[in-house]
């Protein structure tokens, strides 16, 4: 199945979108969160019972397309090797370090600050060198805890489009602290706007990912695209990771990493700064992943300055 929400005169309603891209939209059902917790049964009958008496059918186009899920927690990991070698490559270094190869990378995002497939992102206060980043968000359909990769697999209730907004700056210099990343990441990410039950990819499965092509654009011109199917590590390794010795619990997302060509940083180290500039105020993000439509957001201006408590380091 593929669900969106939508923004109705009665409130959010969750529908089922078809291959014409006609969406029949619920009569009452606002959630999509409330069918996780089994094999992915409740959320068929749910699609079964939209789409025996929708409310309406609309052009997708034509709606008013909100964040699908709303997830209670975020971790984002790095499985894309062609995103992070000319990074390695700056650093001296042929390929990246052996822990990279060995488990999963990962951290924790604020979930608190997701936002829907066609809000505007605005530049946080205190950064000049805001980027993006096209990722696959996957949502935890019920309770993990030390998995393996093969326990992990039925735990997925669906994938979407994830974009993990970066303040760079930000980012660089608080690692140097040896922590990281926080501030240059917090402020917020977007999902959306089709939610796709893994039933629906079966015949796409190619490796440890799906044979679904990923595409970037800013202001109409195509900045990157890479195919899912080139990520090193699975989703389901991902999340068996991310259980292990912990729990991941159903409503979480567990994000991709940025793909080949999927962010300014990756390009402007391949081509060059003045060819991939950060992102300024009035530019058009699209970011596009097969079956799951485009994730559109417009870029404004800053609306506070810096972080006012900064402190001057001591005198060495």
């Amino acid at each position: 199945m593929r669900f969106i929400k939508a923004q109705t005169p009665q409130g959010p309603r969750v529908g089922v979108l078809r291959a014409d891209g006609v969406v029949s939209l619920s009569e009452s059902e606002s959630s999509l969160d409330a069918h996780f917790g089994d094999d992915g049964e409740a959320l068929q009958r749910l699609a079964d019972r939209i789409q025996a008496a929708p409310a309406g059918e609309h052009d997708v186009d034509s709606l008013e397309l909100l964040k699908p899920v709303d997830p209670v927690s975020m971790r984002d990991f790095m499985v894309f090797e062609e995103h992070v070698l000319p990074a390695w490559r700056r650093s001296g270094l042929t390929r990246g370090p052996d822990v990279w190869y060995e488990q999963p990378i990962g951290y924790f995002s604020n979930a608190a600050n997701l936002r829907g497939p066609r809000d505007g992102m605005e530049i946080p206060g205190g950064s000049a060198s805001l980027d993006f980043e096209l990722e696959v968000g996957a949502i935890i359909g019920r309770e993990v805890r030390s998995a393996t990769p093969q326990e992990a697999a039925d735990s997925i209730a669906g994938f979407l489009i994830l974009c993990d907004w970066s303040a760079r700056d930000t980012q660089f210099r608080e690692m140097e602290g040896r922590l990281g990343p926080y501030k240059g990441k917090d402020f917020g990410s977007s999902l959306g706007p089709i939610f796709i039950t893994p039933d629906e990819l079966a015949g796409r499965r190619d490796g440890n990912g799906y044979d679904l092509l990923m595409t970037s654009t800013v202001n109409g011109r195509e900045y990157g695209h890479d195919h899912w199917s080139s990520a090193y590590w699975s989703f389901e390794e991902l999340i068996s990771y991310a259980s292990w010795n912990s729990l991941v619990e159903p409503g979480s997302l567990i994000g991709s990493g940025t793909c080949e060509g999927g962010c300014i940083l990756e390009l402007s180290i391949r081509h060059g700064a003045e060819k991939y500039p950060w992102l300024a105020a009035g530019d058009e993000v699209n970011l596009s992943i097969e079956l799951m439509g485009d994730l559109r957001s417009t870029i404004s201006a800053p609306g506070r300055g810096a972080w006012p408590g900064l402190k001057a380091a001591p005198a060495t």
